[in-house]
């Protein structure tokens, strides 16, 4: 089958866009509520906001850059993404930083934030087997204030093992983020099968884990200070096992560290916690290329999820794979545009550029690309380089 992608050694020489379909893009952007008034409207909303991810996937950090990497695209591009023609001047128009700025202003960040997340999921899930884990973790935009003391939170899910965000929601001003799980797990997608939700010790609550199981899912919670009478149930409940031999063991050698991870699992009898099912506890020991002990910690973990479910396997991958929302979504934003330094705070425009962020990172990902900071470089370079990732993100091959 004939591909669009361009040559390797291709710089912006125009290549047949026309045989890139991203109408399945297209059509999840047009659905997207149109804050504009319709009198005067020149751009369609699918355009302007398929332009803005272009622009975001060649690292463009703020509205300036937004506008000025916009302006810069060319025009048989612009022709694919849906631009209008000029025929004053003869050219296919685009949007201009004034109207970027109106509209991710205005926009309902709630809507796109589903509409985002629904068609990150579709496209991560294809004849997708596995079994799903979700993470859920907050972040503070810590350039950006709601407040004279009040900064932009936003609570984020992402799924395990791919690495794309598939839903989130801002934190009010007035209230944390452990009020917001309800909402956001509210507006996950649809799924098979009963997914594991991992969640860090501050949402370790009876309210928190009644809405995982009420939606069909099963947490992974860990234990720790904060609820210091679970803490001890648990400790006691798995104390004993530290003395038999562990359930599971994975290694890993890198960056001068050799570092161990043993994990135990029993059924959580004797714990007074909602659903409680299973508890466990991983040994992370972490050693320097001689053999000789650096560190050494103990996380102690519950479940809802069964015995016959929730191996010590079970516990070490969920557990690991939680941390990846902040290390592959978190830190990437900040480090790939610079997020934390971006002091935008009008209306609704951090958190949508949080939003197209997300949605920049996932089509990357869904390409089998992990090194995003070098891929938005790749594609600034040269911006026929985006529309490909856009196409195998939408029309790939059936995993």
């Amino acid at each position: 089958m004939p591909s669009c992608q361009p040559a390797p050694g291709m710089s912006t020489a125009p290549f047949d866009p026309e045989r890139c379909d991203i109408s399945s893009l297209l059509t999840m952007l047009g659905r997207v509520p149109d804050p504009r008034d319709p009198r005067g409207r020149i751009f369609s909303l699918s355009f302007v906001l398929a332009v803005t991810l272009v622009a975001t996937l060649t690292g463009a950090k703020c509205l300036r850059e937004l506008g000025s990497r916009i302006a810069d695209l060319p025009q048989p591009l612009l022709v694919r993404l849906g631009a209008p023609f000029d025929h004053f001047h003869g050219i296919f128009r685009a949007p201009s930083e004034k109207t970027v700025r109106l509209l991710l202003k205005t926009i309902d960040v709630d809507a796109l934030d589903l509409a985002f997340g629904a068609w990150l999921f579709a496209q991560a899930t294809r004849a997708w087997g596995e079994q799903l884990a979700i993470a859920i973790d907050g972040k503070i935009l810590r350039g950006a204030w709601s407040g004279e003391n009040t900064q932009v939170r936003l609570l984020s899910a992402m799924l395990q093992g791919k690495g794309v965000v598939v839903a989130q929601v801002r934190v009010p001003d007035d209230t944390n983020e452990i009020t917001q799980v309800a909402d956001l797990v509210g507006k996950l997608p649809e799924t098979l099968g009963r997914p594991a939700v991992t969640l860090d010790a501050v949402h370790t609550q009876h309210d928190t884990t009644d809405v995982v199981v009420k939606a069909g899912m099963d947490y992974v919670l860990t234990i720790k200070g904060n609820q210091p009478t679970l803490e001890r149930q648990t400790f006691e409940r798995i104390l004993p096992l530290l003395q038999e031999p562990p359930h599971h063991e994975a290694e890993e050698r890198g960056h001068g560290r050799i570092k161990k991870w043993r994990t135990w699992a029993t059924n959580a009898d004797g714990i007074d916690f909602p659903h409680a099912a299973t508890a466990g506890v991983i040994r992370r020991d972490e050693f320097d290329l001689q053999g000789a002990r650096v560190s050494r910690e103990h996380a102690l973990i519950l479940t809802s999820a069964p015995g016959g479910r929730a191996t010590a396997a079970y516990l070490h991958t969920h557990i690991r794979g939680h941390w990846g929302i902040e290390n592959e979504i978190h830190y990437t934003r900040d480090t790939a545009w610079r997020e934390d330094a971006n002091p935008t705070y009008t209306g609704n425009t951090n958190h949508t550029l949080a939003s197209f962020r997300n949605l920049a990172i996932g089509v990357i990902r869904l390409n089998q690309i992990r090194r995003i900071k070098e891929t938005l470089e790749y594609i600034a370079a040269d911006r026929y380089r985006a529309l490909p990732l856009l196409v195998t993100a939408c029309n790939g091959p059936t995993r």
